[in-house]
């Protein structure tokens, strides 16, 4: 069967009740299709290596599930349906509130006889449609799509952390919209750990950390890129950011 996998939940934090030698939470979440119907039935795993524990869920009529009882840690999320891509990723379970995860499965239409193969152009030209048509779930998926067969392309980690941002934006629940800058914050890390001299990714970086709150992290990021190159374009964009935190 064909995985598709998804970004990690990096703000992934959740509600705890424990003690402070054991501390545990809870992974929520809702499964829908492209078209955006529930996916009943939708198998969830979740499995952390530390512990060696290993959780299942099955989503209901509604396309929920929900996953209690989990140390705090990494743990690897696998999602399957009949007839949709496996999903893939990690999740952190941490204190906090766990926000509602939206996550959307494609169909595995698998070979079509006959049919010409779109390229990566074709495909990420459809997914901007889906964007700019306000269709956010649907083309964070066909982004998604598009990285697990070209898991190299930074071009595309960017497109669909800028899309987390937009989404984050358009978002009027608080705990979802942190839980979408997160999931931005994580993309652009992904670019800066495959190509650390990647200017645009770190300071969009920056302004991620800045809209989720979090001015200690992009002042320092902004810093990057100032001491990387002082006399660079991208400095004097950093540093306007930068004297816009210390205000």
């Amino acid at each position: 069967m064909r995985r598709l996998p998804f970004l990690v939940f990096a703000a992934l934090s959740l509600a705890l009740a424990s003690s402070a030698a054991a501390q545990t939470g809870r992974i929520t979440g809702t499964i829908k299709d492209a078209d955006g119907k529930a996916i009943k039935g939708a198998i969830v795993r979740a499995a952390n290596d530390a512990s060696a524990a290993k959780v299942t869920s099955t989503t209901d009529d509604k396309g929920r599930f929900a996953m209690i009882g989990l140390r705090s840690g990494e743990w690897k999320i696998t999602i399957e349906a009949p007839n949709f891509l496996t999903l893939q990723g990690q999740a952190a379970v941490s204190a906090g509130v766990a926000p509602v995860l939206a996550l959307v499965m494609l169909r595995d239409l698998g070979p079509i006889p006959g049919a010409l193969s779109k390229t990566i152009g074709d495909e990420i030209t459809a997914a901007e449609t889906l964007s700019k048509a306000g269709r956010y779930d649907e083309a964070i998926a066909a982004y998604q799509a598009i990285q697990s067969k070209n898991s190299k392309l930074t071009s595309v980690s960017l497109l669909l952390a800028a899309l987390y941002r937009e989404k984050a934006q358009q978002e009027k629940d608080s705990t979802a919209r942190q839980a979408l800058l997160g999931r931005a914050i994580t993309a652009y890390s992904d670019v800066l750990k495959s190509d650390e001299t990647n200017t645009r990714a770190r300071i969009e970086l920056g302004m991620t950390q800045m809209a989720a709150g979090n001015a200690d992290a992009a002042a320092k990021t902004f810093q990057d890129v100032i001491t990387a190159n002082p006399k660079g374009s991208a400095a004097v964009e950093a540093a306007a950011h930068l004297q816009e935190i210390r205000k």
